[in-house]
């Protein structure tokens, strides 16, 4: 495994080097499948989903979904069923998505004014990073919606992303990179505390810039609704915080809420 990285590319190539559309291959303690085949992957996700359906247990998805308790990559199970409910009945909802349409298009008209800004600096106009302007736009959409806010600090006048937004958005990059890379304590368990390919290390370091960020902002959030200083929701964070149960107990703890959060941006 260690020789033949990326293990995908192994993989692809020992099945066209067996000339099969289907392999079996044991990584450490697990086994994957391999399938190259459209008709054989129609199967796996058509007529055999529920048993596939689940998602891989790995470092940084545990660490992401903080010990498994959020949604997007928590494994098939009752935790997982509880937050499909939330989200398709109090997030994903038409009701919801109205909701928070002036939010969106206040980020979208930020957006252009900060094209255009950069545009503006001089009579012959700058070359604009696309690419880099999209995946903040993107994150200050979410940071809007769950939020209620464009910055985590001062941010800038021209409308663009700050120190701390940028070093945020880096962060979750890092861990969009690693959340399913291949990584070897995944599969053989008994390296994990060697850290071998230094993937513990980044996951790690790159959910303390996450949650450097989030944390406070969901603790004063919490504190506020337990004090009475909110009453109605404002933002999706109001929203998780706010919802009660049968017996009119907060629906989510305080940890659901910040692994949602948390995965929601991601």
């Amino acid at each position: 495994m260690w020789r033949n990285r990326p293990a995908y590319r192994w993989i692809h190539r020992l099945m066209r080097e067996l000339d099969t559309d289907i392999a079996c291959v044991r990584l450490g303690n697990s086994h994957v499948i391999a399938v190259s085949s459209p008709e054989i992957a129609r199967e796996f996700l058509k007529k055999h989903d529920a048993v596939f359906a689940s998602r891989p247990v790995t470092m940084a998805t545990r660490i992401l979904s903080h010990g498994f308790i959020a949604t997007v990559v928590v494994p098939w199970g009752e935790q997982w069923r509880k937050m499909r409910r939330v989200l398709v009945s109090e997030v994903f909802n038409q009701s919801r998505v109205r909701w928070l349409l002036d939010k969106r298009n206040e980020e979208a008209d930020n957006l252009v004014r900060f094209l255009y800004n950069q545009c503006s600096r001089s009579f012959t106009g700058e070359v604009v990073n696309v690419r880099t302007a999209a995946q903040h736009y993107s994150a200050s959409v979410m940071r809007r919606m769950m939020f209620n806010r464009r910055y985590f600090g001062k941010g800038r006048e021209d409308g663009g992303p700050g120190f701390e937004e940028e070093e945020h958005v880096s962060a979750l990059l890092t861990m969009l990179l690693h959340v399913y890379s291949f990584c070897i304590s995944d599969y053989l368990p008994w390296l994990t505390s060697f850290d071998v390919d230094g993937h513990r290390k980044t996951v790690c370091n790159a959910m303390k810039v996450i949650n450097k960020y989030q944390d406070p902002i969901v603790n004063d959030r919490i504190l506020e609704w337990i004090e009475g200083q909110k009453t109605e929701p404002e933002d999706l964070l109001d929203v998780f915080i706010s919802l009660k149960g049968s017996n009119g107990h907060p629906l989510l703890s305080d940890e659901e809420v910040r692994a949602q959060v948390t995965v929601r941006r991601y």
